[in-house]
């Protein structure tokens, strides 16, 4: 038990942390989470101490059912954490391992209590019997439920990550005056490591910023608050967003340890999906692709969140219009690319445009892979001028388009972009109409 006293415990609510009393048993409400926080002088011995291991496995008393989650570096002092989410009510107990005799061996417990917000959603998951269904946990007792994403885009984290009130003002807007239920955040890139760089990889810091992971922390407990999903793009394109340029390559120690971090500090927390980026024909192949995959998803725990890419066929047809996605011809290597996880893991995805995609090739879609949900992962922007053959010609368009794919369970991205200095989508005109819309959707 002396081990144990020095145990103290970081409230871990996106950035309102707040460290209290000394206690091994703590509380927290259904779809929120809680951390951990041990003091371990000298745990970095002869190494870094973002290197110092340890892991935790938590077990519902009453079900059986079982998560983990791995031991990460708080970035300040000897302070180290491990975290938790409550995804079941009930009592969960937590057995840490560690080469670290300060953190090896603790007995933890935290008791889920229930939510004060009614709207509160958890983590992802499979449907059983619909299994391309979108679903996230709601209500008291953990049942996955269906909803959709319709995404709104957002502000690059470089340019909020010291203001998360802006951050949630642009997330109340877009939810309670346009309907949007998440949002989607585009490139974090060398934000992971920098967070208000944008900066090619190749020379990237050696650890990630803990200003970015607040802030992904904080965007995605906003949106699990209204009831809703955060989707992000973890890389993004060419020198920017190929991991391959990090220093010591995909698989070096730095890919690798921002992959723990990701999962040690975002896997606990609810209501996030994540690509690996966009274009990814342009600067990635099926092994890398493969790799990613297999790397950051067995290391999520339990808590599921659906992970995939986004996938065109541009290459394959020299970069010619239109995508044959569009065509509702789903190609083979785009199929095997899609299929890498299993289909309770990897979501499915392709690059749609929606102005010239009928319903019988978003059908086509759902039925080449049929046993994952699936996302149309370009964004339909109201635009002028750049890609007039895929963007939303007028503001009514998208009245259109929400139900043409949300009605089939197909995840989308919208964005308005008049303003070609705009960071993160514009307010809509008929911001009324498009929340009537979303409203109306069957859940």
């Amino acid at each position: 038990m002396n081990r144990i006293a020095t145990i103290v415990l970081l409230l871990g609510l996106g950035c309102g942390s707040n460290l209290v009393a000394t206690q091994t048993l703590k509380e927290v409400e259904l779809y929120r989470w809680v951390d951990f926080a041990i003091e371990a002088p000298g745990a970095a011995n002869g190494i870094d101490r973002w290197d110092v291991e340890g892991s935790c496995v938590w077990t519902h008393e009453t079900s059986g059912r079982q998560r983990s989650s791995t031991l990460w570096y708080s970035g300040s002092g000897d302070l180290y954490v491990f975290r938790f989410g409550g995804s079941f009510p009930g009592r969960w107990r937590g057995t840490t391992r560690s080469p670290v005799s300060a953190l090896d061996g603790l007995d933890l417990a935290v008791e889920v209590v229930p939510s004060v917000n009614p709207k509160r959603t958890g983590w992802s998951g499979q449907l059983p019997g619909a299994p391309t269904a979108w679903a996230l946990q709601r209500g008291p007792n953990g049942d996955l439920a269906k909803r959709t994403p319709v995404l709104i885009m957002m502000p690059e984290v470089r340019s909020w990550h010291d203001d998360l009130g802006g951050m949630r003002s642009f997330v109340a807007e877009f939810n309670d005056n346009h309907g949007f239920n998440g949002g989607h955040i585009s490139t974090v890139g060398r934000g992971w490591f920098q967070v208000d760089s944008t900066d090619d990889l190749d020379d990237a810091p050696a650890t990630p910023d803990v200003r970015t992971f607040v802030a992904l922390e904080a965007a995605a407990s906003e949106w699990s608050e209204r009831g809703g999903w955060l989707h992000l793009w973890m890389w993004g394109k060419g020198d920017s967003g190929d991991f391959s340029n990090l220093p010591g390559g995909i698989d070096g120690p730095q890919s690798r340890r921002l992959h723990r971090y990701v999962a040690a500090r975002l896997g606990p927390v609810p209501g996030w999906s994540m690509g690996i980026g966009w274009d990814v024909e342009f600067w990635a192949d099926e092994p890398r692709i493969k790799w990613w995959l297999d790397e950051l998803i067995p290391r999520l725990g339990g808590w599921h969140h659906w992970i995939g890419h986004r996938y065109s066929d541009s290459d394959i047809g020299q970069g010619h219009d239109p995508e044959p996605a569009n065509q509702g011809r789903y190609l083979a290597r785009g199929i095997r690319w899609n299929t890498l996880r299993p289909g309770n893991e990897q979501y499915a995805s392709w690059e749609h445009w929606s102005s010239m995609t009928s319903n019988a090739e978003i059908d086509a879609g759902l039925a080449a892979v049929p046993d994952r949900p699936m996302m149309s992962e370009d964004r339909f922007r109201r635009r002028e001028g750049r890609w007039p053959q895929k963007d939303l010609g007028s503001d009514d368009a998208i009245l259109a388009e929400i139900p043409r794919w949300a009605n089939r369970g197909v995840a989308a991205i919208y964005g308005r972009f008049l303003d070609s200095a705009a960071d993160g989508s514009e307010v809509w005109p008929n911001q009324a109409a498009i929340k009537a819309v979303i409203d109306r959707l069957g859940e």
